[in-house]
């Protein structure tokens, strides 16, 4: 098996971490002896909310009100994670990002410049409803009712933009999964999704 490289997308809520993790472990039994790179910006941010500094202050408080963060802290993120984490031979998790149609094209340079090629999309796809729903119901500080809304509503402007972008560049393997299903139903989908890419 060659690496590989999967961009998870979907509105929050939508199950994307649960089944990020559980691809990771299915690659495991499969390539066991290849290393796996994997970034969540969300993750990433929630780490920099724990440094106290100017920065992370200012930041916290654009999450707090269901904002999207700046282009620049995003993709200075992703890209030291990726220029200190990164290995030649590594499977790729990228997950959160990008958000906007300028950060997709930024991670297409990346991809481009690391050589990842056939990098797998995958769009889980759930009503509003379900998304708020379940947002609401993860307990997280910043899930309120009306950061939600604000959420899904850049969701709905700025993320699919970026999808379609890359769904439209060479190199990339788009495939939606719905994302309403039981987990083990979602796992079994996207493993018969991705096997003939594999």
């Amino acid at each position: 098996m060659k690496p590989q490289t999967f961009i998870f997308f979907g509105r929050s809520g939508c199950g994307k971490g649960t089944q990020l993790k559980l691809l990771r472990e299915y690659l495991e039994k499969e390539d066991s002896n290849r290393k796996q790179f994997a970034y969540s910006t969300g993750d990433g941010f929630r780490e920099l909310f724990t440094k106290n500094s100017y920065a992370s202050n200012l930041s916290k408080d654009i999450t707090a009100n269901g904002l999207l963060q700046p282009l620049f802290l995003t993709i200075s993120l992703w890209g030291n994670a990726m220029l200190s984490n990164l290995e030649q031979d590594n499977h790729m998790f990228i997950d959160g990002y990008p958000r906007r149609k300028e950060e997709a094209e930024m991670v297409d340079g990346a991809l481009k410049f690391f050589n990842r090629e056939n990098v797998i999309i995958l769009d889980f796809i759930v009503s509003r409803e379900t998304s708020k729903k379940r947002m609401l119901g993860r307990g997280r500080y910043d899930d309120t009712e009306e950061n939600t809304e604000t959420r899904l509503d850049w969701y709905d402007k700025d993320v699919t933009p970026s999808i379609e972008y890359l769904k439209n560049q060479p190199g990339y393997i788009y495939i939606e999964i719905d994302g309403e299903g039981a987990i083990e139903e979602i796992q079994t989908d996207i493993i018969n999704k991705i096997k003939p890419y594999l």
